[in-house]
């Protein structure tokens, strides 16, 4: 029993530690794109992974201590699987509706390719 202990906390923190690359990496890309659909999109596609490893990472932790109270962390895993990425995709909606201007070097617009047909 405590290596089973031993194993899930070990898992744990390597879990958190991957998720904890994951947010750096979109950090630094949010900082660094030049507009809000690059940041959005840099956001979303860092932001889900890394809260995943991490909750996941959490949810092994507390498999440890309280195995039926570990349940909660399952389901708001379920949440931010469907709340991330409607969220991004919200926000980035309102910044097309909104006219926000791209950056001068993007030349391709998909939004704009459904427009012309």
């Amino acid at each position: 029993m405590i290596y089973l202990t031993t194993l899930l906390k070990l898992l744990a923190g390597i879990f958190i530690i991957g998720g904890l690359f994951f947010f750096i990496a979109a950090t630094v890309g949010v900082i660094r794109m030049p507009d809000p659909y690059n940041r959005a999109h840099t956001a979303g596609k860092g932001d889900s992974p890394g809260f995943l490893l991490s909750l996941f990472g959490v949810w092994f932790y507390w498999l440890t201590i309280n195995p039926v109270e570990s349940l909660k962390i399952l389901v708001i895993i379920i949440f931010m699987l469907f709340a991330n990425p409607i969220a991004v995709h919200s926000i980035l909606r309102f910044c097309f509706k909104t006219k926000t201007q791209w950056v001068e070097e993007t030349t391709f617009h998909v939004l704009d390719q459904d427009k012309k047909k």
